[in-house]
């Protein structure tokens, strides 16, 4: 019901086409995936509790095979809010590596991506695997990310010990 809430939010800021009855619009734009399939996507979102939506998050297998999954927020702000992070991404990795099957999830980030970020990321277990130059083009120009990666076993490993 919340989702319905705010995509007549969205659907208010937005012309239709006449042609397309708003239900069958909904329906097409809410995207059921069991990330089963290369670029499938999964969007989730947090909402507070009037139902106001505060993050989006987009899950994108990248990799049916090795069932590699990129994450990204997806928000006006720009950065996850902080003080729900820790519990919705502990959430999220318990979803995903325990019940969707995925084996690696991953998240880029700019260079100058907050330290409170980068830590709640660490105190799930990602680690940062590199720097990858160059490799998002803004109204800026090309840009620089920082790769961060969790695996399914260090996550099970994690879970098993407590961490």
């Amino acid at each position: 019901m919340t989702w319905r809430r705010h995509y007549r939010q969205v659907e208010r800021a937005c012309t239709l086409p006449t042609h397309i009855d708003a239900e069958a619009h909904f329906l097409c734009g809410v995207q059921r995936s069991q990330l089963q399939h290369d670029n499938d996507h999964l969007l989730l979102g947090t909402f507070d509790a009037e139902g106001e939506l505060l993050d989006q998050l987009d899950l994108r297998l990248h990799c049916a095979h090795a069932r590699s999954v990129e994450l990204r927020w997806l928000h006006a702000a720009g950065c996850p809010r902080q003080r729900q992070l820790h519990p919705s991404l502990q959430a999220l990795c318990t979803f995903l590596f325990e019940q969707v099957g995925v084996r690696r999830l991953f998240v880029l980030l700019p260079p100058d991506a907050g330290s409170e970020l980068v830590a709640t990321l660490q105190a799930l277990g990602f680690e940062r695997e590199g720097l990858l130059r160059d490799h998002h083009l803004d109204a800026e120009g090309w840009q620089d990310r920082q790769l961060y990666a969790l695996t399914a076993p260090v996550w099970l490993q994690q879970q098993s010990t407590g961490n």
